[in-house]
């Protein structure tokens, strides 16, 4: 789609080139009428305007895409990080299950806080690398998230 799109705009430019081309062409060997020129006036403009269009779609489209990429690699390094943490987590949950040792579990609930806390780090280095993009969006969930821990604490 992204290649005929491109191909489509060359063509109307080059149609424009072509039918101004024309135009200087046929002046050279004849007067055009006011009709006949206004004609191919309109040609060459709808033509031109109709590629340029088309062409400054899909040029605003790769810069977009090149703005975004180092963006969209840093929020997917970050999801891995997590991803691993929780893994981690989920792993010395497991280890500890048939643990009857009140020492073991406070051994497992201290690792546990680390965890938790390197992924809450984790998210707020990520937000704040949304911050750059989309800074209304990140602000609203920051206060979303803020007023539901506000919640859960009034709730204990």
């Amino acid at each position: 789609m992204k290649n005929l799109n491109r191909v489509l705009a060359g063509l109307l430019v080059l149609i424009a080139i072509g039918i101004s081309a024309l135009v200087v062409y046929t002046t050279t060997t004849r007067t055009l009428t006011v009709v006949e020129s206004t004609i191919w006036q309109v040609f060459v403009l709808t033509a031109g305007l109709a590629g340029s269009f088309i062409l400054g779609q899909q040029s605003a489209k790769e810069a977009a895409r090149e703005i975004i990429k180092p963006h969209a690699r840093s929020a997917f390094r970050r999801l891995v990080s997590l991803y691993e943490s929780l893994s981690q987590a989920s792993t010395e949950i497991q280890l500890t299950e048939n643990s009857e040792s009140t020492d073991d579990i406070r051994v497992v609930i201290a690792k546990l806080d680390a965890i938790v806390t390197e992924q809450l780090t984790a998210a707020d280095d990520a937000l704040e690398d949304w911050r750059d993009i989309v800074p209304e969006d990140v602000e609203e969930l920051k206060q979303n998230l803020e007023s539901k821990i506000q919640g859960v604490i009034e709730s204990e």
